[in-house]
């Protein structure tokens, strides 16, 4: 009752162009050719585009609480992103988590593991602070920002899902606390990487 109620108050339109329809319009959404293949610490990652323009206003407004974009991006990942074993979220901070209501990595991986019939393990928590602001840097330097969740079941292979990669500091991180545990991380899968 409560989501008809929201989805009549609020209408659903495109979060870059406001058009009326899904949170982001084909015109907006990025293309096959705009897909990005890349490395970090060994492991095979691919983005849907570059987090810019369009896609950069779909994630800045999730990112702001709202959860329309969260099933755009999800049918663009449930067509394009390659993945293998279990979908492992990068969560957020609890207290980012709390301000905007949701954990987006979770979500993202949680409704990519439902539509594609794949199994999604919550078995990393962030400590620390958010990296919103931190030069190149100090996102470099950091490390230990993960743990694994005490008494959770830990997945033989895994796929990080994440919903920015920035200078893949934190996907490395994630991958040296998956790989201390056992976990072999065979891809990372996000909506979007930064230019450079």
């Amino acid at each position: 009752m409560l989501d008809f109620l929201r989805a009549w108050l609020f209408p659903s339109a495109c979060a870059a162009c406001d058009v009326a329809g899904p949170a982001l319009c084909v015109a907006c959404a990025p293309s096959l050719a705009d897909a990005l293949d890349f490395e970090i610490d060994g492991v095979p990652a691919f983005a849907l585009g570059v987090y810019d323009d369009a896609l950069r206003k779909a994630i800045v407004a999730m990112k702001r609480g709202e959860r329309d974009p969260l099933d755009a991006f999800v049918e663009l990942l449930v067509a394009r992103a390659p993945v293998v074993g279990t979908l492992v979220p990068m969560p957020t901070s609890r207290r980012r988590a709390a301000a905007r209501g949701f954990d987006q990595s979770v979500e993202i991986a949680r409704r990519l593991a439902l539509r594609r019939n794949l199994s999604c393990a919550h078995v990393l928590e962030k400590h620390g602070g958010a990296q919103a602001g931190l030069g190149r840097g100090a996102r470099l330097a950091a490390s230990g920002r993960f743990r694994v969740r005490r008494g959770v079941a830990l997945p033989d292979r895994a796929t990080l899902v994440d919903d920015v990669v920035t200078t893949g500091a934190t996907a490395a991180d994630a991958i040296a606390t998956l790989r201390a545990a056992g976990v072999r991380v065979r891809r990372i899968v996000a909506v979007a990487r930064t230019a450079g």
